[in-house]
């Protein structure tokens, strides 16, 4: 009898046993989504997708993380999560520092300051890199890339044709529409987006405003007693100097920009540089992704290539655009500590270092831009070029800047298809600021 009874207890103990052991197998892991443009769009090598996927299934071994990074493009990733982010896909987004803002406005991402001062990494973040993404006092994405905006220019073609470094607009429009000239319009001298809509196309705009309006913003914000007002603060002759400078970029019989590639943005611009189409165009340090492209793109970044200051408007100041590049949570994830797992994976110290190598962004962690696979690389020369901009450089106010920036470049399109003077363009895209504004849109 007491045998049967010890029998039936090990019985019992058993199948407790294998139902929980087959609980535990069958149980699902969290999935994770995590939206990038980068890695959809090949500024990161397909090889390098694979090698991170890899890494992240060790790393982040209590997950599984999705391998569809969203729909590409920034516009077309930013329109779709502003659609569906109340599913809680993705988890985890990619963007651009002015995408925060329009995030944050329709309370569709979460503050990460609880997070972030426990993390034991977060006294490694460059301050400067943090200070744009807290917008009312808030932690809303934590930074793993930063660059500012540089002239990229082909050295061995202002050789050939004896040609100086231009540093002013018009030493610009002059120096490119000569060799435009020069090479008889196989090589021309300049590329500037103006494609309404593309992100780098508004970071360009911004970059010449900046310069004629000694480094402000075009609107101000003040926070009183919890109340937020923004205040347009662009002048029309301001921005008229920047829309004169686009139109005679294109004008003449051998103009600066070809005018067949007026209303294009960065898909036309980055391969077009690298092909040799164009000998100067503003740029980032992204750029350095597309030499494994092919042996031509190799040799013109790595041997023909020299990174140097932005021209600025005689009567302005030098000043560029500085992107700080975030990765933000879902405020609909389905489970926000996983979500966090995954920010802290993304931009831990060795995960920063291998994208931006990979990339050639500028790290926005101390002990990343101190590892030693960056001179292993040989990048540290195409980086430090742009990191001599960071101190000229200048971040977006904390706005909605999709409709200002579809504003700046229709005013732009109206100059260099010649729709309306600089003069007349730019008084429409200050009252369509002032009109933004009074419908409280910013």
């Amino acid at each position: 009898m007491r045998s049967k009874r010890v029998m039936y207890k090990l019985i019992t103990i058993l199948l407790i046993f294998t139902l929980v052991v087959g609980l535990s197998f069958g149980a699902e892991k969290t999935k994770l989504t995590f939206w990038n443009m980068p890695f959809v769009t090949q500024e990161v090598s397909p090889d390098y997708v694979k090698m991170w996927e890899s890494d992240a299934k060790t790393a982040l071994s209590a997950y599984v993380v999705d391998n569809f990074y969203g729909p590409g493009k920034y516009k077309d990733q930013r329109d779709k999560f502003l659609l569906q982010a109340k599913t809680g896909i993705p988890d985890v987004i990619e963007g651009l520092l002015e995408d925060t803002a329009v995030y944050v406005s329709n309370d569709i991402i979460e503050p990460l300051d609880s997070y972030f001062s426990e993390w034991a990494d977060s006294s490694q973040f460059v301050e400067s890199t943090l200070e744009p993404l807290r917008i009312n006092g808030k932690l809303y994405g934590i930074p793993y890339n930063t660059n500012a905006r540089a002239l990229i220019y082909r050295k061995d073609i202002l050789e050939k044709y004896g040609l100086s470094v231009p540093k002013t607009w018009d030493e610009l429009i002059d120096t490119a529409r000569k060799i435009t000239e020069k090479s008889n319009k196989e090589i021309f001298g300049f590329y500037v987006c103006t494609e309404v809509g593309d992100p780098r196309a508004a970071q360009e705009f911004i970059t010449w405003y900046f310069q004629v309006s000694d480094k402000k913003n075009p609107f101000d914000i003040t926070t009183v007693e919890g109340k937020r007002t923004v205040k347009v603060v662009a002048t029309a002759d301001q921005l008229e100097k920047v829309l004169y400078l686009y139109g005679k970029l294109f004008e003449g019989d051998f103009p600066a920009c070809d005018p067949n590639q007026r209303g294009t943005g960065w898909p036309v611009e980055d391969p077009g540089y690298v092909a040799g189409k164009w000998a100067m165009a503003p740029m980032g340090p992204w750029l350095w992704g597309r030499r494994t492209e092919n042996d031509t793109a190799k040799d013109i970044l790595e041997n023909k290539t020299i990174i140097t200051r932005i021209p600025y408007s005689k009567d302005g100041v030098p000043a560029t655009y500085l992107e700080v590049k975030p990765i933000m949570m879902s405020k609909f994830s389905k489970d926000k500590n996983a979500a966090w797992d995954l920010i802290k994976y993304i931009t831990s110290k060795e995960k920063m270092a291998q994208w931006l190598v990979e990339s050639g962004g500028i790290p926005a962690r101390k002990d990343s831009l101190n590892m030693d696979v960056f001179e292993k690389a040989g990048i540290q020369w195409w980086m430090q070029g742009f990191a001599n901009e960071l101190p000229i450089s200048v971040a977006m106010s904390p706005i909605n800047w999709g409709p200002v920036s579809e504003a700046n470049l229709r005013a732009v399109n109206y100059v260099i298809y010649g729709e309306k003077s600089a003069k007349d363009a730019a008084q429409w895209l200050l009252d369509t600021y002032n009109d933004l504004n009074k419908k409280n849109t910013l």
